[in-house]
């Protein structure tokens, strides 16, 4: 499109139709490459905590990026734009490689910015949220469509780990909130709560059993019917329900 104002401008005007043609061609792909390039923006800002190793990840997505476009582009299109300058699909990938460069380059840092603006509003809501909740506060603070509320502590059945995120299980369903793991286990009542494994916390009074399963790890299973996994690591922070029951004492004879 741009090109066909420049070509007006310069006076040799293109052919409206051709050139509209060429350019929903085009952003056709971009409909295409759009939601993997969002689920790539999402891993990467979950997964990867370190700011320079995010750079270093958008730095490599950019040319993959710009190859699929030319690369689908010419998988497609071929057919309609094939002439004796582009009489194979490598000869389009590579003329289209060059000439789509810079919009191609665009449109991928729009669509991740955009992206990494939508994941971290939410952040900074709850943080804010968090800073304005009282200093005794006995819950967490959630962000569920839209909205921001309060989970209390005893609502909580355990927390998972998810990258930078926690998943909080609550009643049957699932929360993912922008705290790790170990900060969330920092604010927690220790004598509520246990660390049992690097990706899992849980509230004490949730186990119904732990089953040992040798090598200091065990199976830990709540009222709620979930199955989790105990580390020898942690073992210590469920040792007054590993202890065993002292025995009733005998009657004196």
């Amino acid at each position: 499109m741009q090109g066909y104002f420049v070509a007006t401008y310069r006076g040799v005007p293109q052919e409206w139709w051709p050139t509209f043609g060429y350019t929903a061609a085009i952003y056709s792909i971009w409909a295409i490459l759009s939601w993997p390039i969002i689920g790539a923006v999402i891993a990467i800002e979950r997964r990867i905590r370190s700011g320079w190793r995010r750079v270093a990840a958008y730095i490599l997505l950019w040319p993959v990026v710009v190859s699929a476009h030319v690369l689908l582009f010419a998988i497609i299109y071929w057919p309609f734009y094939r002439s004796e300058n582009v009489a194979t699909r490598w000869d389009m990938t590579s003329i289209m490689f060059v000439r789509n460069l810079d919009t191609n380059s665009l449109f991928y840092l729009a669509v991740a910015a955009l992206t990494i603006a939508w994941i971290r509003w939410p952040r900074r809501q709850t943080k804010r949220a968090e800073v304005m909740r009282p200093a005794d506060d006995d819950a967490v603070i959630v962000r569920s469509r839209g909205t921001i509320h309060r989970l209390p502590f005893d609502m909580i059945d355990w927390i998972g780990a998810a990258g930078d995120y926690a998943e909080i299980h609550s009643a049957g369903r699932t929360h993912l909130i922008e705290q790790s793991l170990t900060a969330l286990a920092q604010r927690l009542p220790a004598e509520d709560f246990a660390r049992i494994h690097r990706g899992a916390l849980i509230r004490i009074d949730r186990v119904r059993e732990i089953e040992p399963i040798g090598r200091g790890d065990a199976h830990v299973r709540l009222i709620g019917g979930q199955e989790l996994r105990l580390s020898r690591r942690y073992r210590t922070n469920l040792a007054a329900l590993l202890a065993p029951s002292p025995r009733p004492a005998e009657p004196a004879p």
